[in-house]
């Protein structure tokens, strides 16, 4: 196979089909469809679009501003192509995309911070902000020196600064693949999906969770049958506050979390329907704000009421997590971290007796 050069990715360097937000993550020894439903692909949404109809369904109100990836044969190696996005470049989805086999992520951001990452069977390897090529972390941050210089995204060059430097980071995937699309490739209809993170087998983000340090040191020992306890308590907590707590197959699911059973919520079950609307519902809200022909869609009550459902959501996604700390960890972020609605001094002391196994004072 002929080494991939830059001349096969300036391309990428243009304001074309991918513009100036997107993100490519190549996966390894995975089809086209495995490589879409481990992003999060919804079943009912997979067909062939072109690149245009992803960008227009992201800016409409109407269509919830979805989050579509695509997917490309590379032969070894299936590329996802998310116009627009950025799931495939966070350590969460790109480390699930990896197990059993190897991820790599290209993120162009021209409003915040592109990216690079490679990761093997779950662990993050290698992770950095290619503009800045000497800040890398990961389980072996120098694994890839050698390929980073020959994409001319060198940490020892002085001044360490490279402009535009998804065009080399680009390169460094493809000499870490052997492959990368071609720019004919992406013209045509490929296959294609909208994309829900929480339907994904990528964990709750490392980032979200309390930060007061009791409580960070009372999830650090709790056992894992109180973790799993909180988690679950916390979620119905948040699902009276906002009346949903009479969701169908909401508190089973629940229980059965609690319990350290697996509980997986497809979407296309009754469940998982109404996780569906309350995402769609919540990203309504957050981009309408930045959509002048839509922002009067909703009135400032509906928006907050929308906003409400995406973090209880994220709670629940949270508390189904089989992993118990993790799980705790993040279902307890609207507790401590959330709008004044889901907030409660009093629960919060509550909980920190939980997980120190202390009794409850009445």
């Amino acid at each position: 196979m002929p080494a991939v050069t830059r001349d096969d990715v300036e391309w990428v360097g243009d304001d074309g089909a991918l513009g100036e937000i997107f993100c490519l993550t190549f996966v390894k020894r995975v089809d086209e469809a495995e490589a879409l439903s481990r992003l999060g692909a919804l079943p009912d949404t997979l067909r062939r679009r072109t690149l245009q109809e992803a960008h227009e369904a992201h800016g409409s109100y109407e269509a919830g501003y979805a989050e579509l990836a695509f997917a490309l044969d590379l032969g070894a190696w299936t590329v996802l192509i998310e116009p627009d996005g950025f799931q495939g470049s966070l350590v969460e989805p790109l480390t699930a995309l990896s197990r059993g086999t190897e991820a790599v992520s290209v993120q162009r951001h021209d409003y915040a911070d592109h990216g690079f990452g490679y990761a093997v069977d779950g662990t993050l390897v290698t992770g950095f902000e290619p503009t800045w090529p000497n800040r890398r972390w990961g389980a072996e941050p120098d694994r890839l020196l050698e390929q980073m210089r020959a994409a001319g995204l060198d940490p020892d060059v002085e001044g360490d600064y490279v402009s535009g430097a998804y065009v080399e980071a680009l390169l460094l995937a493809g000499l870490v693949t052997g492959a990368v699309p071609h720019p004919d490739a992406l013209a045509r209809e490929l296959l294609s999906a909208e994309i829900e993170p929480w339907f994904s087998a990528a964990s709750p983000p490392l980032s979200h969770g309390p930060t007061d340090p009791e409580m960070v040191a009372a999830l650090r020992a709790a056992p894992p049958h109180l973790l799993r306890a909180v988690a679950a308590r916390e979620t119905m907590r948040l699902a009276t506050v906002l009346g949903l707590e009479d969701t169908p197959g909401l508190t089973e699911a629940i229980a059965a979390a609690e319990h350290g059973e697996p509980v997986t919520v497809s979407p296309d079950s009754e469940l998982g329907a109404h996780v569906r609307s309350w995402l769609r519902r919540s990203r309504q809200a957050s981009w309408s704000l930045n959509d002048p022909s839509a922002r009067s869609e909703m009135s400032d009550d509906e928006r907050d009421a929308a906003f409400m459902l995406g973090w209880f959501a994220d709670a629940l996604n949270a508390a189904l997590w089989p992993e118990p700390h993790a799980a705790a960890r993040a279902a307890l972020r609207p507790l401590t971290q959330g709008p004044p609605l889901l907030r409660d001094p009093v629960q919060e002391a509550a909980v920190l007796r939980v997980l120190r196994g202390e009794p409850d004072p009445k």
